[in-house]
């Protein structure tokens, strides 16, 4: 960072963004930190989709103030963290808004090898956090004081011309957290901005870096390029860039040809249909849907027989190829074995079909809706019709006909026993 960084500040009549866009508790969080002293801003995402007139996602707040006493300010928050302590501002329904401090570098670009968390030598200035931050389109704050926005790294600039560029070098940014090169195609993909020239050049160069980091934070990352309505894009510039295939080595085989890469590129286009849905969709149904273009080629389900014995070793088979291939990711395993189930389904409706009645022990199966969804939207994608199936509304039960048993006429005698009659009554004895 320049040691004398001054900003380009725009006054409030100088941009668009209005109050009335802005979540009200999130201005209540900036009102009560302003209020009290210290500087209170909105940053990241949140303002980038504000000038560009979309509607964030969520808010998150930086400020000067150092964690204990934004968790004195706020009894609903909570501190989370362990290398760089940050607040969470709890609201009803599970909602809530993070709140973190100024900070001088990001949590992954340390140069130290300390193994111990640090503490307040990391805290910073606001340019000193403008500049550790990714992008320079989400390196631009809104300064709740007079409603202003303040630009240390030309994050205006760069949103007018459509550019997405590193904040610093970007050789530098990627070696030290290569799951930043995600963050910069998923940007490219929903802005339909240009990678500039330089960060596209040290992206290319460093792509198979991206294997080095933590399998959770890439799975997280992936994920999200799966559910946030831009995966097409995403998966197109992933494949041009390599970074597909540093993801998921196997993958280079069946999406060698242009036309097998086009056909992928229609089912990420179906997950961008998805999340245009009304209906929610568990993260497990996005996973299945981008791996169901590949099913038949890893494991194509005529090459099993059919019945129970071949579905058991068509499931042994998928769950197999699921692992394998999510390799370098990490999914939680609700979500990673949802998806299992979701693509064995699909031989099941291949042997109903056609004219088969599904047996209704499938029928009230968790998976079976789900399962039948994506068989479905598989076969919209290839220009197909779905498999017409049907089967039972309801469970038929069969009971055996029981024998009736007579009923017992008193005690059962045993053996040696005396009738009743047949006793002998004890001697009385009178006075």
């Amino acid at each position: 960072m320049p040691e004398t960084a001054s900003p380009r500040i725009l006054s409030r009549k100088e941009h668009p963004i209005s109050r009335k866009s802005i979540d009200p508790d999130a201005l209540r969080i900036l009102y009560r930190l302003h209020h009290h002293g210290f500087i209170a801003y909105l940053v990241g995402g949140c303002v980038r989709d504000l000038l560009l007139g979309k509607t964030p996602k969520d808010f998150d707040a930086a400020t000067d103030a150092h964690p204990r006493q934004i968790r004195d300010l706020f009894r609903n928050s909570r501190l989370i963290g362990h290398r760089f302590r940050l607040a969470h501002v709890y609201f009803p329904g599970g909602k809530y808004i993070e709140v973190s401090t100024f900070r001088r570098q990001s949590e992954f670009d340390s140069s130290s090898q300390e193994t111990h968390p640090q503490s307040d030598n990391t805290f910073g200035t606001p340019a000193e956090d403008a500049f550790r931050r990714d992008i320079t389109i989400n390196g631009i704050f809104y300064n709740i004081a007079d409603f202003s926005l303040v630009d240390y790294v030309g994050g205006l600039e760069d949103l007018q011309r459509g550019v997405i560029r590193c904040i610093g070098d970007p050789d530098e940014k990627f070696v030290h957290d290569p799951v930043r090169m995600i963050r910069v195609i998923r940007h490219a993909a929903r802005t339909g901005f240009t990678i500039e020239e330089n960060t596209y050049r040290s992206l290319l160069s460093h792509v198979e870096k991206i294997r080095l980091c933590s399998p959770a934070r890439v799975g997280d990352e992936f994920l999200r390029e799966l559910r946030e309505g831009s995966t097409r894009e995403s998966m197109k510039r992933m494949i041009e860039t390599g970074m597909l295939f540093a993801l998921f080595p196997p993958f280079l085989g069946p999406l060698k040809g242009e036309r097998e890469r086009e056909d992928f590129l229609l089912f990420a286009a179906a997950l961008d249909n998805l999340h245009l849905s009304e209906d929610p969709v568990p993260d497990e149904f996005y996973l299945a849907l981008f791996l169901l273009p590949l099913l038949e080629y890893f494991c194509p389900p005529l090459a099993f027989p059919s019945g129970r014995k071949g579905q058991a070793d068509f499931l042994v088979q998928i769950r197999q190829w699921v692992t394998d291939t999510l390799g370098p990711l990490h999914f939680p395993r609700q979500i990673r074995e949802g998806a299992t189930q979701f693509l064995a389904a699909q031989r099941i409706f291949q042997d109903f079909f056609p004219g088969g009645k599904l047996p209704f022990r499938l029928v009230r199966k968790p998976f079976f809706q789900p399962a039948l969804r994506l068989m479905e939207l598989g076969a919209k994608v290839r220009g197909r019709e779905p498999f017409q199936l049907s089967w039972p509304s309801e469970e038929k039960h069969f009971y055996r006909r029981k024998r009736k048993r007579r009923p017992r006429k008193g005690k059962r005698r045993e053996a040696g026993d005396k009738p009743e009659a047949d006793r002998i009554p004890p001697e009385v004895h009178t006075p």
